[in-house]
């Protein structure tokens, strides 16, 4: 059965990047490959002899995860060093922070997944629920809407960061980045150098 796709204009394509856009698209951007695309992909990383472990991290993003699938990932990540203070006495987890910034009839809403021990998670919690207080509400209506969400959000947060085990924003954080993790699984450093851009 055919999928409509131009095998040949796919090749060309992947023939076309360098060795850094071809590995960034393989970890980061190959969910939803088909099948043969996806052996387009594995040969040209096997034709420019790159690391076979980009094909695993392509065949990670085309799969379906339990729960224990993902945490097995997630502590790998929790047993590295804090990105804000470096310490590694405390598992790592996640925290989504909001931040809301209003001026008259602008109003800007970020939400950010951030990485960390539970205290820097605290902080970064903290930091976001003192922006929005301060600068959040000055917007007509969606300051006030949006600041209620953002407090609201980052004391939902502040609840999980604490815990022993992974939390769904460390969850979420693993499968946006499951190519890039299955990739450089035995690389700790690469690993870290992850969580750190987070």
């Amino acid at each position: 059965m055919s999928t409509g796709l131009d095998i040949e204009f796919v090749r060309q394509n992947y023939q076309k990047m360098t060795d850094e856009e071809l590995v960034r698209v393989a970890t980061q951007d190959a969910a939803g490959l088909t099948p043969e695309a996806f052996e387009v992909v594995k040969e040209e990383i096997q034709s420019r002899k790159l690391d076979n472990n980009i094909i695993r991290g392509v065949e990670a993003q085309n799969r379906n995860y339990t729960i224990e699938d993902v945490d097995k990932y997630c502590e790998m990540i929790q047993k590295l060093h804090c990105p804000t203070c470096e310490s590694s006495s405390q598992n790592l987890n996640g925290a989504m922070t909001g931040e809301v910034v209003s001026f008259i009839l602008l109003t800007q809403y970020k939400k950010k997944i951030k990485i960390g021990c539970p205290d820097c998670l605290d902080k970064a919690n903290n930091a976001a629920l003192i922006k929005t207080a301060a600068l959040g509400w000055w917007g007509l209506p969606w300051g006030i809407i949006r600041s209620i969400q953002g407090i609201a959000l980052n004391l939902k947060s502040k609840r999980t960061n604490h815990l022993g085990t992974p939390n769904n924003y460390l969850r979420t954080f693993v499968l946006s980045k499951v190519g890039q993790l299955e990739t450089y699984k035995e690389d700790q450093a690469k690993i870290q150098a992850l969580i750190n851009s987070a």
